[in-house]
């Protein structure tokens, strides 16, 4: 007898108790399906025919059973006898760029081993980074080198290093740990942005990059009437006599452009997972404003959470490391709206000087007003065409309440569409 509900429609009992048993079906499938679980089953029958039909079914069983003992324990026992150290050749390495890697290796057992691997974390048996031997003899050591190609940002071996071994029928695959001699730390993908705009200003400063505003280095910016206290070697003599007065030539200025990057890490502003998340990108994209800009002599800091990394003092080399150094190393958990982050103390202390925010259109903006003196500039990622399975060229939500400066949308055109974008604009409110 089937209970009605109040509405008088029947409740869908059978397609929940389905629903149910596939989703158990999903989770036993990769047990059912393993070798060894194949190979366990052809053992049982071989057994009951053994009893049943014909004794030959138990030799055919004892040949199974020495298969799966051997495949679950000679792996085991092939990495008995193994010591080994993983080093890299710098201590730095940018992502997909290749760092050259060091295996040191030691067996002590008198057999050998076959087909063994290096693995990084939780890498893929067809991990393209990761090594492999075909074979180590007995009482042997050796060193192997290889290139080693980072898919992320980072400190590596995310994870440890594991030497591994699933010869001689893969039924099982063994591990041991590998001691890491010197990590290396990987940066994020970088990749050129164009010149430092002009609203980044700049403050008088020693350094070697020339802005068009009056100073004394530089290159010619154009003449002018001359006033108390100019040197007279900077006097156009040519002009004053055209003109019947002194006439001086004005110069460059040496000055330092201000930069403020601010990187939203909020993970409700985010979407897709790994090195081709949105995240990631957004990551990449802060990183390449700040290495170019640096390069080219900018006064430059990122904000994140509630402090800013500034990249003062130094040469141009050491201030790109200390930026680039603490953005390989981000953890992108625990960070809040980046209304909070534009509100924070490290955004109100920045003054005169250029702020680019690189943010999604899901970042929480909240209802903030303007942000005073400081020239504000959004470059946004499209968080739709950063998910899994989504179409490069999605548009950013209709109801981001800001001009972008830059727009994202396509994750295999990134590089590019920052370069062609860039642009000065005025107010883009």
């Amino acid at each position: 007898m089937t209970t009605l509900t109040r509405g008088g429609t029947a409740p869908a009992r059978p397609r929940s108790v389905l629903s149910r048993e596939l989703r158990w079906a999903r989770r036993l499938d990769p047990v059912v399906r393993h070798p060894i679980a194949v190979l366990g089953t052809a053992t049982v029958a071989a057994v009951l025919c053994g009893l049943v039909l014909h004794p030959r079914g138990l030799a055919l069983a004892g040949g199974l059973a020495t298969v799966m003992g051997l495949g679950v324990v000679w792996p085991w026992v092939s990495l008995r006898g193994l010591r080994g150290a993983v080093s890299f050749e710098r201590r730095r390495g940018r992502e997909g760029q290749p760092v050259a890697a060091r295996l040191e290796f030691r067996n002590r057992a008198p057999w050998g081993a076959w087909g063994l691997a290096i693995r990084f974390g939780g890498g893929a048996a067809d991990d393209p980074s990761q090594l492999a031997l075909a074979h180590v003899g007995g009482w042997r050591r050796g060193v192997v080198e290889w290139d080693f190609v980072p898919d992320r940002r980072g400190e590596h071996p995310v994870g440890g290093a594991r030497l591994t071994t699933g010869f001689p029928f893969g039924l099982r695959e063994s591990a041991r740990l590998l001691a890491v001699g010197r990590p290396v730390l990987i940066w994020p993908r970088t990749f050129p942005v164009g010149p430092i705009p002009e609203e980044a200003g700049g403050d008088a400063s020693e350094g070697a990059s020339f802005r068009d505003r009056p100073g004394d280095a530089g290159d010619l910016l154009g003449v002018r009437p001359y006033r108390r206290g100019d040197p007279m070697r900077r006097v156009h003599w040519s002009q004053t006599a055209r003109h019947g007065e002194l006439i001086v030539c004005e110069r460059q200025a040496a000055a330092a452009p201000r930069i403020q990057v601010v990187l939203d890490l909020d993970p409700a502003s985010h979407v897709g997972r790994g090195p081709d998340g949105s995240l990631e990108w957004a990551i990449r994209v802060a990183a390449s404003l700040l290495d170019d800009w640096i390069g080219q002599g900018a006064d430059a800091e990122l904000v994140v959470g509630d402090r800013p990394i500034a990249a003062k003092g130094g040469t141009t080399a050491a201030r790109r490391a200390a930026v680039l150094d603490a953005m390989a190393r981000l953890d992108a958990e625990g960070y809040g709206p980046l209304a909070d982050l534009l509100d924070g103390p490290a955004c109100r202390r920045f003054g005169r000087g250029l702020r680019v925010v690189v943010c999604t259109d899901r970042a929480r903006l909240g209802g903030r007003g303007r942000p005073g003196g400081t020239v504000e500039r959004f470059a946004v990622l499209a968080a739709s065409a950063f998910e899994e399975g989504a179409v490069a060229g999605s548009p950013i939500d209709p109801a981001w309440p800001i001009r972008p400066w830059v727009v994202i949308d396509d994750p295999t055109r990134v590089a590019r569409q920052v370069w062609l974008q860039r642009k000065e604009i005025g107010d883009v409110r």
